[in-house]
């Protein structure tokens, strides 16, 4: 709560009516922390995305679509799109292979290669007539013809997976360096609540020690008092208990009259 407070007071600085503002379906023009016109809440959009309606508003039933103002606060994503970053740095061969091995595996192969191999036994048997026959049985021609085709379908095959396994490497890695910003990241949140725990355990001591000391002065007084003015039947009762008996001696004055 207290850090939004000051990140509020930091952002209400600059008035809105002079912050950048977008609407809702708008580009994001850079990555950071935006403010919500209604609701006053922060939300991070990443760069190129589109700025969808604040999640406050929408839990709270409201209509209207606010703007998003800019605040200076600026969000680095570690986390990417590594299916984007691929395409970029994709060749044109290595996009034929993809293609090629992606249409192996599906069911259009499978029936392409049965209507095939179907058509051209059928041919090669007589069924169309003596001058259709081209490759008569064992089918030679057919059987080279596939031999080929599975050895270029391998290597396609071959490719798209050294593809993945590349993929997946550059995705752990991904996945490791965002592990670790988090677990730097919760160290430091951890610290900063352990000082924060420690600067409480000391701070409530040191406010009892001063009001004790505030409150001192003041019974010191009141035993000085009592010191001044000592109770004397409390004396005599003492010594009786102790067994010893009080002797009272006369004044001076009083011998000179018994004389």
């Amino acid at each position: 709560m207290e850090n939004n407070q000051k990140k509020k007071k930091v952002f209400s600085i600059l008035p809105k009516k002079f912050k950048a503002s977008y609407f809702v379906g708008e580009r994001v023009p850079s990555s950071g922390v935006y403010e919500c016109s209604i609701c006053d809440n922060y939300t991070a959009f990443k760069k190129a995305e589109s700025f969808s309606r604040c999640e406050d508003c929408i839990n709270e039933g409201r209509q209207e679509d606010g703007k998003w103002y800019v605040t200076n606060e600026v969000v680095h994503f570690m986390s990417k799109n590594l299916n984007i970053e691929f395409e970029k740095l994709e060749t044109f061969q290595i996009r034929i292979a993809d293609k090629i091995t992606h249409f192996a595996g599906t069911m259009g192969f499978v029936y392409f290669h049965t209507v095939w191999f179907g058509l051209w036994m059928l041919m090669n048997e007589g069924l169309f007539g003596p001058k259709y026959v081209f490759d008569p049985y064992p089918f030679g021609l057919l059987t080279m013809i596939v031999s080929l085709e599975a050895i270029y379908l391998s290597t396609f095959i071959m490719i798209s997976q050294n593809i993945m396994a590349r993929q997946a490497e550059l995705n752990a890695e991904l996945d490791y360096q965002v592990n670790l910003k988090t677990e730097k990241e919760v160290a430091e949140i951890l610290a900063m609540l352990k000082e924060i725990k420690e600067n409480y355990a000391f701070g409530e001591p040191v406010k009892k020690i001063i009001k004790e000391a505030s409150r001192k002065p003041r019974g010191r007084k009141g035993k000085k008092k009592e010191a001044r003015e000592p109770d004397a039947t409390k004396g005599d009762s003492l010594l009786s208990g102790a067994g010893i008996e009080k002797i009272e001696e006369p004044w001076p004055h009083d011998d000179g009259q018994d004389a």
